[in-house]
């Protein structure tokens, strides 16, 4: 990015955004299916970045005759990621640098992800990053998921940091198109599993990354 900008809050999605999870999240729903009796097909994967857990529940239940309730599906996949994120997950490169950074500015910072505080707290102490955030918000916890505004809006409001000068960091496309058509500054992270073209993303970004690094006003 060749404009310095002047930020002083930055709101990071956690998978895809600054972890190298999301291989295996893909995979995670293949995965799921061969267990539950059910033939993979070939675009389960991307089923279930593009569009979420709960959507890929009601299509698998609908089409595929699943027989679980939402709550044993989630728990059946999170099973599966939860010996990825103990052991093959790591941060994605260039990104503790700039976490760094951003923290050498005075820039407060918090996460606002998908995933469950259990597994968030925990990879993120494994990682050696939790101390660059103040406070982890979930869609679990907030009771919506991306595809609504109240994430980031609860982070903003906890940051206490200007709209103006605040930034949410993503990479998928629908939580890119929720934050920006709600008023907030977003910067968009490359990320090989997001589907959609990048002319498609730029649009929403005030910055879209192939890699990791800002200029930062000083």
């Amino acid at each position: 990015m060749e404009k310095a900008i002047k930020i002083t809050g930055a709101i990071f999605d956690l998978d895809g955004t600054l972890l190298n999870s999301m291989d295996y999240w893909c995979s995670a729903a293949s995965i799921f299916l061969k267990n539950n009796g059910i033939e993979p097909y070939a675009e389960a994967g991307r089923d279930f970045l593009e569009n979420g857990m709960a959507w890929c529940h009601e299509k698998w239940t609908a089409e595929l005759g699943l027989r679980l309730d939402f709550e044993a599906t989630k728990s059946q996949i999170y099973k599966i990621m939860e010996e990825h994120y103990r052991t093959d997950v790591a941060v994605k490169a260039g990104a503790r640098e700039m976490l760094e950074d951003l923290r050498a500015h005075g820039v407060k910072m918090c996460l606002a992800t998908a995933t469950d505080r259990y597994i968030v707290e925990d990879t993120l102490c494994r990682l050696g990053i939790a101390e660059f955030f103040d406070k982890i918000f979930t869609c679990t916890e907030v009771g919506k998921g991306k595809r609504y505004p109240l994430i980031y809006e609860r982070a903003l409001e906890y940051l206490g940091t200007d709209k103006e000068t605040t930034y949410v960091f993503e990479d998928a496309y629908f939580a890119l198109v929720t934050a920006h058509a709600n008023g907030f500054h977003t910067i968009g992270i490359y990320d090989k599993n997001v589907f959609v073209p990048e002319k498609e993303l730029i649009p929403l970004c005030d910055a879209y990354l192939t890699s990791y690094g800002l200029r930062l006003e000083k």
